[in-house]
């Protein structure tokens, strides 16, 4: 049988092993120099490809393939190919065909009048731009571009700052609502949204973002809260859930949740806030991929009732988060 890899490669033109090896250097190169070196021997790349493995190959292995392919695990790349990827270097969608589960899982109302998209924004706190305008730094030149290979002057005005990682997680659910849904999308930060919060939305960020805390601050009973942790080192807060578990981020593996709730099932039965979130900087972007992709798994474990789930990804790819725990909450009469 073949592997999703074969087919993947074949569509490249890369099945040769001597062009494979070539690209997989080049790859390796820019995810860890000394990877570039131990590229797989000839006899196991054909064994890649037979399908005749038990398991996935050596983690370095798995990191440059699945830089090589981004969107991919190597779990699926090694998985048997059922069917041709509709489009070369494409990750393959977990999703049905049909939009009807994917739009049971956001909700009516967000399948009715559109999703907002949540970002948080940050400004420079009063203390830094004090310090700044007392070392007579311009505004202008608070931000920088050290590596650029161009000597002209880079200026630039940044009154409102965005992370990368929430952008990024954002895209990835982005990508997901166009490809698959008819669905009118919207994208406001978070300060818009606590004042004007008569909608549903899926919020990226976890303390972050104010639609965290407005979540925190007005439910009765909240699937999960934030605790300080200031003898954890780089991460000052764990995620503890309402079933008592509870949860931290390392260097190594960052932890994410996803959690769906209604915040008042009287008055907007088919309301859902949708949270992307965690603790670390793979932890919202690692949250927001599995939305993205394994949105069915949840939905067949929640229903339609409020949850929160708990993934966990390693540092060096959002591709290598997994499922730690689901918490849902009990159905409602």
């Amino acid at each position: 049988m073949a592997t999703t890899l074969k087919t993947l490669l074949q569509d490249r033109h890369l099945q040769g092993y001597s062009d494979f090896v070539a690209e997989y250097k080049k790859v390796a190169r820019r995810v860890d120099s000394k990877l570039a070196e131990q590229a797989p021997a000839k006899a196991q790349y054909y064994k890649w490809l037979s399908g005749e493995l038990h398991a996935v190959p050596r983690g370095h292995h798995c990191r440059v393939l699945e830089a090589m392919f981004p969107g991919w695990t190597a779990e699926m790349l090694f998985q048997e190919a059922t069917a041709r990827p509709a489009m070369a270097g494409r990750p393959a969608t977990h999703l049905p065909e049909a939009d009807e589960g994917f739009e049971s899982f956001l909700g009516s109302e967000m399948v009715r009048h559109g999703a907002t998209l949540v970002y948080p924004t940050f400004e420079l706190a009063r203390t830094s731009t004090q310090a700044l305008a007392e070392a007579g730094i311009p505004r202008q030149h608070i931000f920088g571009k050290p590596d650029s290979v161009f000597p002209a002057k880079h200026r630039i005005d940044v009154p409102m700052a965005l992370a990368e990682n929430d952008v990024r997680g954002m895209l990835y659910v982005f990508s997901v609502l166009q490809r698959f849904t008819s669905i009118d999308v919207e994208i406001e930060s978070d300060r818009e949204i606590v004042a004007q919060c008569n909608r549903p939305f899926i919020s990226f960020g976890l303390s972050s973002n104010d639609c965290t805390h407005m979540y925190l601050e007005d439910s009765r009973d909240p699937l999960f809260t934030i605790q300080d942790d200031p003898e954890s080192g780089a991460y000052l807060e764990f995620l503890e859930l309402q079933d008592g578990q509870r949860y931290s981020s390392t260097d190594d593996t960052n932890v994410g949740i996803i959690a769906r709730v209604r915040p008042n099932r009287e008055l907007h039965p088919d309301r859902n806030w949708i949270y992307c979130a965690g603790l670390g900087p793979r932890g919202t972007t690692g949250a927001s991929w599995y939305l993205a992709n394994y949105w069915n798994i949840l939905h067949d474990k929640a229903g339609s009732n409020d949850f929160v789930a708990v993934v966990k990804v390693r540092s060096y790819s959002d591709q290598t988060t997994h499922l730690e725990h689901i918490l849902v909450a009990e159905t409602e009469e």
